[in-house]
């Protein structure tokens, strides 16, 4: 066993490893050491001693340790610890993200104090196996028909809906107020949703819906039977089947503006088609550019936890989590939803496997940077921060102050240094063509 220090201590402390993650100290605290501090703390409790027949802080001391004596052995025992753990961080050289655990303890008559005290710790690896990674070499690509398709949608949610007297056909909207229809065979007016919007013949809608509304016009009434499926999104309804009334209101047809100028312009001011669809190129290139990236730090990720056995602690997944599920339940707030605790539970359960991954990656860029000395400098924040503002045609001064404001600097710090190991990685790769 190894004392706590080279000077004389009541602490001797041996450390083992079960987990990369884990760390359980093994602590021996001098009975002499214990001993003395306890006797201390039993004068201080004595002075607010009380018993009938003794004035207060007058009772024996031996009567004291009768009465008293295992709550302030155990107070002794938390002084004592917190001393003894800082010894064995100082000696061992861990650091941990969660507080240390009683797991054990021996307090004998006459022989020394010892605990074993468990805690997680940052896991420290010494990255391997990362030179000459096989990665697909990825080029960015826009499919044939990639801008007309964008420039398309734009148009369809520029599209006017006007009123027609005529049947509804496949691509009109069909106004319709639906009420279920109950066991007994009558309409239920209290759950009737009135003025919802069909867009009939759409992929996302229940067959047997538009099947319903195809030729219906203002004021006819259809019925439609769904018999949801089995993984229904809503627990109420999976596998259930329900009988609707639909009552058409109104039909409308869709009407879209002319592909010119003045379509341009209304995207965005003195815009004309030609450099509407040339802003939309470089749009969709840069979201190509983008997942092209995404895929490769994927693919490295993949290869570097293939080669390095590593593991996370609970508590850094279970805050992971948390902060996860807190975006999530934030998000469906944004949307008027509430997320009950079955929902937030197969969330979590859902998302460990990635949290883990996240985790585990994060631990192994973090040793490839330390053991490759990879560092950012002032130099390239301050380059980093003019690139994104001439990007998105900030100011840079002013972006800088807000960055500055918000603490947003070292999230700046940090996505280059990710950048930067991914960047030093794929140089000392081995790239294979995809289509090879």
């Amino acid at each position: 066993m190894t004392a706590a220090s080279e000077t004389a201590s009541p602490f001797t402390t041996t450390v083992e490893s079960p987990e990369q993650w884990k760390r359980v100290v093994h602590v021996e605290i001098e009975r002499a050491h214990f001993d003395a501090e306890y006797a201390k703390n039993l004068r201080k409790a004595r002075k607010d001693y009380a018993r009938p027949g003794f004035r207060k802080g007058k009772a024996p001391i031996a009567m004291v340790d009768a009465d008293m004596g295992g709550e302030v052995r155990m107070n002794t025992l938390d002084q004592i610890m917190p001393v003894a753990y800082q010894a064995a961080m100082i000696e061992h050289k861990f650091w941990p993200v969660t507080d240390p655990q009683l797991e054990d303890l021996k307090m004998e008559d006459g022989e020394s104090v010892k605990l074993d005290l468990s805690v997680e710790v940052r896991p420290e690896i010494e990255a391997k196996d990362y030179n000459d990674l096989p990665l697909t070499e990825r080029t960015a690509v826009l499919e044939d028909g990639a801008v007309d398709e964008a420039v398309e949608r734009v148009r369809e949610s520029k599209a006017v809906w006007d009123t027609v007297e005529r049947k509804a056909e496949t691509g009109d909207q069909a106004v319709v107020n639906i009420t279920p229809i109950g066991d007994d065979g009558e309409p239920e007016e209290d759950k009737k949703v009135p003025d919802y919007q069909f867009d009939v013949g759409a992929e996302n809608n229940f067959e047997v819906f538009n099947e319903a509304l195809d030729g219906a016009a203002a004021g006819d009434v259809r019925e439609a039977e769904v018999t949801y499926p089995d993984d229904y999104s809503t627990e109420s309804l999976k596998g259930k089947t329900m009988t609707f009334r639909l009552e058409v209101t109104e039909v409308k047809a869709k009407t879209l503006p002319e592909l010119d100028d003045d379509f341009a312009n209304s995207i965005h001011d003195g815009q004309t088609l030609l450099e509407l669809r040339k802003n939309m190129r470089d749009e969709l290139m840069t979201e190509q550019e983008r997942r092209v990236e995404h895929e490769g730090r994927e693919e490295i990720i993949d290869l570097l936890l293939e080669r390095n056995d590593i593991s996370a602690p609970p508590s850094m997944v279970n805050d992971y989590l948390d902060s996860s599920t807190e975006e999530m339940k934030q998000r469906a707030r944004m949307y008027g939803q509430e997320m009950n605790d079955e929902q937030l539970k197969g969330y979590r359960e859902s998302a460990r496997p990635d949290a883990e991954r996240t985790l585990r990656a994060m631990f192994v860029l973090e040793s490839i940077r330390k053991q490759e000395e990879i560092k950012v400098g002032d130099e390239h924040v301050d380059e980093r921060i003019e690139e994104i503002a001439a990007e998105n045609k900030f100011p840079a001064a002013q972006y800088r102050e807000y960055l500055e404001k918000n603490g947003e600097l070292d999230r700046i710090s940090h996505e280059l240094a990710e950048r930067m190991t991914f960047d030093f990685l794929k140089s000392r790769a081995k790239f294979t063509d995809a289509a090879e």
